[in-house]
């Protein structure tokens, strides 16, 4: 597709396809980082880098205003998993009924194209507040912590707004669950398969825990909805048919609303470490952490506790930009929520710092088999973007 001359939308529409067919998985996002990098640089921006653990961030310096507006989107996708499910290869960016197929269309290559088209098209105009893009990396397996390394190391000022880029159904979203990871290690004593009465085999102990969880009472919150809790993840060591494991772990998926801190997720599994315990088992339950590296080489300590964040729909800022996608794009956009967490979890949980979310294409369709994008939805996020550059950044 030509460039030279199209208008923005087309160019969203050319930088979707190029993006999906570069593969970036968590921790290898370098060669999309390097394009995005170079496309970036090329279309003038004051200052356009790749930071020590690889998000791309591009600032086009505003003329008064020193708190930053924010454009934000992750890199990085998950696996395509089976691809006897996919109709088309989930890297080709095919074209299929004016929709792009492909790993990372909605989440979120679509909403990268658009918000560099539109910032792109915006260079021409005057800005009074400062403009940047942080696009970063390892948002899937622990949002919020490339993001907060970002503003912390390069952008620095405390930023005027957050636009988070991920789905919406180009409505404006203003917030989700919190999401926090437990791992629960479970010590027995390891015996033959044939002679179990010499062992004590956490397996069943982990069984009764499981059971237990089922009980659990959680909260609910009245827009975020109900807190959540599902094991995901079981080892157990060693590994062998004919043998009792000495040692078990799961992990627990536990998703928060307003107000819950680690201390309250951790306090009902009381009860397990003691029950366990007196029957002979060590028990270890705690908020799961872990060391993750970066493709540039760094490596970022994890823990697993993201907060959870809700933006009142009263405020100005979230009224403004509603009505911005009301006129530009979307005349029946609502404020919504989402299912799953984003990199809002910093901005908004931990550092208060006003966060919406708009985007192109439905969450539904994130992580999912024949994951697509209408070429529609590209337009208007692009268009979307546009607006809310014109409101919140140029000169009036």
């Amino acid at each position: 597709m030509e460039l030279l001359n199209t208008s923005p939308e087309d160019k969203a529409i050319k930088y979707t396809i190029d993006f999906v067919r570069i593969p970036s998985f968590s921790g290898e996002e370098k060669e999309l980082a390097l394009h995005i990098r170079d496309l970036l640089r090329d279309q003038g921006f004051d200052k356009v880098i790749i930071d020590r653990v690889g998000n791309v961030i591009a600032i086009v310096k505003g003329t008064t205003w020193n708190k930053p507006l924010i454009l934000e989107g992750h890199m990085d996708h998950v696996d395509p998993g089976n691809l006897e499910l996919w109709h088309y290869k989930p890297f080709s960016a095919k074209i299929v009924e004016n929709k792009v197929y492909g790993r990372g269309t909605v989440d979120m290559k679509a909403a990268l194209a658009s918000m560099v088209a539109a910032a792109e098209y915006m260079l021409k105009h005057s800005f009074k507040r400062t403009l940047a893009l942080v696009f970063t990396v390892l948002e899937e397996p622990a949002e919020g912590v490339g993001f907060k390394i970002a503003i912390e190391e390069t952008v620095k000022e405390k930023p005027f707004l957050v636009i988070l880029g991920e789905a919406t159904s180009l409505n404006v979203n203003l917030g989700h669950r919190g999401r926090a990871l437990i791992k629960t290690v479970i010590k027995g004593k390891t015996a033959h398969a044939s002679m179990p009465h010499l062992g004590l085999n956490p397996i069943i102990a982990l069984s009764k825990m499981i059971k237990y969880i089922g009980k659990i009472a959680l909260p609910e919150h009245g827009i975020l909805g109900k807190a959540t809790i599902a094991p995901t993840i079981i080892n157990c060591s060693p590994k062998c048919s004919s043998q009792v494991p000495d040692l078990c772990e799961i992990i627990l998926d536990r998703r928060t609303i307003l107000g819950e801190d680690e201390r309250d997720i951790l306090k009902p599994f009381t009860i397990v470490h003691e029950g366990l315990a007196s029957e002979g088992y060590k028990v270890e339950i705690g908020i799961f952490t872990e060391t993750i590296k970066c493709w540039t080489g760094a490596k970022v300590d994890v823990k697993y506790f993201f907060p959870s964040w809700l933006i009142s729909k009263k405020s100005s800022l979230a009224v403004k930009s509603l009505s911005v996608i009301r006129s530009k794009v979307n005349p029946n956009a609502e404020f919504k929520i989402w299912n799953f967490s984003t990199d809002g979890v910093y901005s908004a949980g931990e550092r208060n710092i006003p966060t919406i979310g708009f985007g192109p294409g439905n969450e539904k369709l994130a992580h999912q088999p024949n994951e697509h994008i209408s070429i529609e939805d590209i337009r208007k996020a692009t268009r979307g973007y546009m607006g809310l550059i014109r409101e919140y950044a140029l000169e009036k």
